[in-house]
């Protein structure tokens, strides 16, 4: 009877209680390493980092096309399309669900990734898209059953150099009302070109 209740619970609420989480990101882009702390929920995922003595948040919600980025010492918020080129270049994530919506998967084995058991598959346009390219590997990517969020990628899109990202030292994390919204007290900003 108290299982029955928790799966109602959960079935009824839309929380998958695995796929919360908190880790170490650890995203290569144009010859730079950069670690990032990930929190991942159903509602959405935050990047926060600190690089030169510079903290900041990265903020997208689940279904929403919208990135935030929060620059806590300054009090800040700006707000832009998660589907921009600059955004999508900070944003491993966003760029791979971009593409992935107009691409096609396959599967092609599984492996471990620290620790965490995932299947390899990679992502192939077929037709020609925006960019003019067609029947070209985009990304390579480990998904696991356990978690709502990629444990690594790699970009292999022209120009990307093969940016990659792989998470390391997963925690269960549960969020709280705020962990995906903009504090109190805020300027906010609309930059549709913004580059965090």
């Amino acid at each position: 009877m108290k299982k029955l209740i928790i799966v109602l619970v959960t079935c009824l609420t839309g929380i998958s209680l695995s796929a919360q989480f908190t880790a170490k990101m650890y995203f290569n882009s144009m010859g730079q390493e950069h670690v990032f702390t990930v929190f991942s929920s159903d509602a959405g995922y935050r990047y926060e980092f600190n690089e030169n003595g510079q903290e900041g948040v990265i903020i997208v919600k689940e279904g929403s096309r919208e990135i935030v980025i929060l620059m806590p010492q300054q009090k800040m918020a700006m707000k832009g399309s998660a589907d921009n080129p600059m955004s999508m270049a900070n944003d491993p994530v966003g760029s791979y669900e971009y593409f992935r919506k107009d691409g096609t998967l396959k599967e092609i084995g599984t492996e471990t990734i620290n620790g965490v058991a995932c299947i390899k598959m990679e992502l192939w346009n077929e037709n020609s898209n925006e960019y003019g390219q067609a029947n070209q590997k985009l990304f390579t990517v480990w998904t696991s059953d356990k978690y709502n969020f990629p444990m690594k990628l790699i970009n292999h899109i022209d120009g990307s150099n093969d940016m990659t990202m792989e998470l390391k030292d997963i925690k269960v994390w549960t969020p709280d009302a705020m962990s995906f919204e903009i504090p109190e007290g805020y300027q906010v900003m609309e930059l549709p070109g913004m580059m965090p």
